[in-house]
């Protein structure tokens, strides 16, 4: 089945929902998303997202709010190369390598393939003291795609990139969440990557980047969801995480 028609009659439901208990027309579903950003530190190999992360700034990072809902239907994990000055951000699904040495089509990239190690871990979702996953591959994760940058050699042998843009895709770049859960405000939601890094480094070749790993989501988002209404009808309040 197109993961499009899951989508949508997945926003039927929560239609549906939001209809059975009385509040059609005083709250009302949007399109969102989730993205929490934590910087990858050589030697770190736990990294623990809090989907309450009171630090995003809302404009180009976001968490949830207290009394607001957010079905999820996409989700990725991701490594995000961002300039420290510009604050320009650039999402891969997989390890964009440059040693400084060899040709490379990234400008950017990592010095070793150490990195590689976190498509080799894993992620676990606990909803307060509940396990809703205890160990998704981030294998699924990781996606190389077919169209990427070039160099070519000039005059003198010196490879010269020539500027071509790596094959984007954001839909691509994420994975359908089967399971539908219902993430609350009002409940604790951590989601944690965990792979092997002992002895392990995440240097850039460039000084003026740094790296991060970067968690996404996109869904359905329900301002005031989790409120309690005058008349006590909340279709989410109760919300346990997964349908």
């Amino acid at each position: 089945m197109d993961k499009y028609i899951i989508i949508k009659e997945r926003f039927s439901k929560v239609l549906a929902q939001i209809a059975n208990s009385g509040l059609a027309g005083q709250v009302f579903p949007e399109m969102s998303k989730i993205r929490i950003l934590q910087p990858l530190q050589s030697g770190k190999g736990q990294y623990v997202f809090n989907l309450k992360d009171p630090n995003v700034d809302h404009i180009s990072t976001f968490s949830l709010d207290r009394n607001d809902v957010i079905i999820p239907n996409n989700w990725a994990v991701r490594i995000v190369l961002k300039n420290k000055t510009t604050g320009a951000m650039y999402p891969f699904t997989f390890v964009p390598k440059n040693d400084g040495t060899n040709p490379s089509v990234f400008p950017v990239g990592f010095t070793t393939d150490d990195i590689e190690a976190l498509f080799a871990g894993n992620v676990q979702w606990i909803l307060d003291n509940n396990v809703a996953m205890s160990a998704y591959p981030m294998e699924k994760f990781h996606k190389v795609p077919e169209t990427q940058g070039l160099f070519v050699l000039d005059g003198d042998g010196n490879a010269v990139q020539e500027g071509i843009q790596l094959e984007r895709n954001l839909d691509k770049d994420l994975e359908l969440l089967i399971a539908k859960y219902q993430i609350c405000g009002t409940r604790d939601h951590k989601i944690t990557v965990s792979f092997d890094a002992a002895n392990k480094t995440f240097a850039l070749n460039d000084a003026n980047y740094e790296p991060y790993l970067e968690l996404f989501m996109d869904g359905f988002l329900v301002k005031g969801g989790c409120e309690t209404p005058s008349m006590g009808k909340n279709p989410f309040g109760q919300a346990a995480g997964q349908w």
